[in-house]
């Protein structure tokens, strides 16, 4: 058995739960993976199994903790994405998690700004109204199309304190998650009861929110059983994904920023005062004087990954056949296009979108497409589509909240592309450094446990032992002035074709077809 002492995180994602044992100075000495799958019976649904994400992190921690004394560990960390789940009195899900990716409460939305005032909502919770990333609108299909089963719900958690739970036995949920309800006063740091009164939602139903870095209990004999890890170990109350990625990036002064390249992509940084801007998600930071906004962009890994699933099967089979990564043979051919992509712009809207446009609607377009366009321009107008809507961000973030942004870390999936990080350098105009941890969250869930159990003193300290720098980018002067032609086409074609998308959205067209053939 390897001697520690080390920190153990866990983050739960959208297709796996991660774990991660990390020495205190951030080195990687034992990580796991369980998957799990989406479900989605029906168009627009998003569920997951929330008894899978335990079984998941089980597996994860067994294989993280393999070789190494569990005895060692001091402390356990949880980051997670978003989502809902209904549990009994014994912790136990009453039906599947319902994802922020799941769009069957849209109409609530409606229901919530005719209840309550959107600019009260906004002062109060630090956050707008709106589909597709906050729990106020599920609870409230919960409550009106499940009755049932809401009033037989003990509390309402989210995917981090649900494991939490599981582990400890105690219904908690993290400041930073807290404040993606939509429920939660994020100055105050407390459930505000007029928005419960007013939508009747009984407080009871809430788990008791903590502060990130707080003591939330102790790993169970039970759970020490299935995990493998010791009984009596702390499990800190956690935190979101991307709290995780601020310190797993060493992002935690106001003017930095990171982008978490992922299924979506997330631009966040800290705010050193809390004046928050409506287009962005916002929630408190693990120090007290900081909170953090994000901008949450649907259609960056996702579009790729269509792009891949869909038109490079080919790429696909080399990559299995040579053991190569097929997003660097993706990559390595949009390389092979100037900067521009000939004027073939892609909108990457292929999910709806988030930040900064808030439509679940939005849809992906293609747009100024000739006989002069090949291959390798429509894969990287994908790449350049999914960089200019970085650059959106980024833009209402200097111009319009004030924030002086020099240069941007990346970490993710694409920290690793060498062609990608050039496209976005030479789209913002910034100097791009790459994360070398591809664990950025699980680091991050790590260190904010050693430093709630006194492993670091404080999280400035913590960062500096821990974070690693790759390469760096600087932007193409040339490219970049061809994108600064682009860009403004890129924002004003959204706002001429938006009408359209909701129009299209809701005709009744057919989703299965098989066109008869002559003789057939």
């Amino acid at each position: 058995m390897e001697k520690g002492p080390y920190l153990l995180g866990i983050d739960i994602g959208g297709t796996g739960s991660k774990a991660g044992v990390f020495t205190l100075d951030g080195k990687l000495k034992g990580e796991g993976y369980g998957e799990y799958r989406m479900i989605s019976m029906l168009p627009g649904q998003a569920e997951h199994d929330a008894e899978g994400w335990w079984q998941a992190t089980i597996e994860a921690v067994r294989d993280a903790i393999r070789g190494i004394s569990a005895e060692e560990i001091l402390a356990v960390g949880i980051g997670c994405t978003n989502g809902l789940i209904a549990v009994d009195r014994e912790g136990k899900p009453l039906r599947s998690a319902i994802m922020l990716w799941d769009q069957r409460a849209l109409p609530e939305v409606d229901r919530i700004r005719n209840t309550l005032d959107a600019d009260t909502v906004f002062n109060i919770a630090g956050n707008p109204v709106a589909p597709g990333a906050y729990s106020l609108p599920t609870i409230l299909w919960l409550k009106h199309h499940e009755p049932e089963l809401f009033e037989k719900t003990h509390k309402l958690m989210v995917p981090g304190g649900y494991l939490v739970g599981r582990f400890t036995g105690e219904y908690t949920v993290d400041y930073s998650r807290a404040c993606t309800t939509l429920l939660f006063d994020i100055r105050k740091k407390r459930w505000h009861t007029p928005f419960l009164e007013a939508l009747e939602i009984p407080e009871e139903k809430l788990p008791r929110a903590l502060p990130s870095n707080e003591y939330a209990g102790e790993v169970t004999p039970e759970a020490a059983q299935l995990t493998g890890l010791k009984a009596g170990t702390p499990v800190m109350a956690g935190c979101m994904d991307t709290i995780g990625a601020s310190i797993g990036s060493g992002v935690m002064e106001p003017g930095e920023c990171f982008v978490i390249m992922g299924t979506a992509a997330r631009v966040s940084g800290p705010l050193g005062e809390a004046k928050f801007d409506s287009r962005f998600m916002n929630c408190t930071h693990v120090e007290d004087d900081r909170w953090l906004y994000i901008g949450a962009i649907n259609g960056v890994g996702s579009s790729v990954r269509w792009l891949r699933d869909t038109f490079c099967q080919s790429e696909q089979t080399v990559a299995d056949f040579t053991k190569q990564n097929v997003y660097d043979l993706i990559t390595n051919q949009a390389a092979q296009a100037p900067p521009g992509s000939k004027g073939l712009l892609f909108l990457p809207y292929i999910s709806g979108e988030r930040t900064p446009i808030w439509n679940p609607y939005a849809r992906a377009v293609f747009f100024g497409v000739t006989l002069g366009h090949n291959r390798n321009d429509f894969l990287r107008s994908v790449l350049e589509g999914a960089s200019f809507a970085i650059r959106h961000v980024i833009e209402i973030l200097e111009t319009d909240v004030g924030l002086d942004i020099p240069a941007i870390k990346i970490g993710g999936a694409a920290a690793s592309s060498l062609v990608w990080n050039q496209i976005i350098a030479d789209i913002l105009g910034k100097k791009v450094i790459s994360l070398t941890s591809s664990h950025i969250e699980v680091l991050g869930a790590a260190v904010l446990a050693g430093v709630s159990v006194g492993a670091y003193p404080d999280y400035p300290t913590a960062v500096e032992k821990t974070v690693v720098l790759d390469r760096e980018f600087e932007p193409d002067p040339r490219a970049h002035d061809a994108y600064n032609q682009l860009f403004p086409l890129y924002k004003t074609l959204y706002q001429e074709i938006k009408h359209h998308f909701e129009e299209l959205a809701k005709m009744d067209l057919p989703q299965v077809w098989v066109t008869k053939g002559i003789g057939t």
